[in-house]
């Protein structure tokens, strides 16, 4: 299977799983995001793992065509800036994650799960 298809499947299955935890789970978002914060190693490490796959993929596949690989490659880019955020700075990372957001987390869920369904059955 052609690497950005595997990507597309991948990232499309995350974002249907996150959208129905986001639905099913949501009001347990603010404690998960205490409890990961308060752990600099596992903020550090997760940054580390979303850098090194994110580059492992971009070092392969870094294709901007206007098709929906561009979609890909354009997640995977938020991901690395995301990993980078993790690692120079959690603080204002974790800063985002505001009262305001967590409010809207079944909205989100919906979007996750409308996103994930189109790019899991792109190909």
């Amino acid at each position: 299977m052609e690497i950005s298809l595997l990507a597309v499947k991948i990232l499309g299955a995350y974002l249907i799983v996150s959208g129905f935890f986001l639905l099913l789970r949501g009001k347990t978002l603010p404690a998960m995001f205490k409890d990961f914060f308060d752990h600099p190693a596992v903020v550090y490490l997760t940054g580390v793992i979303l850098l090194f796959l994110s580059t492992l993929f971009l070092l392969q596949n870094n294709i901007w065509d206007g098709t929906w690989r561009s979609v890909v490659t354009f997640f995977v880019w938020v991901v690395l800036m995301k990993g980078l955020m993790y690692i120079f700075a959690p603080e204002m990372l974790h800063k985002m994650v505001s009262k305001k957001i967590l409010d809207m987390v079944n909205v989100f869920g919906v979007v996750a799960i409308v996103g994930g369904l189109c790019l899991f059955f792109v190909g």
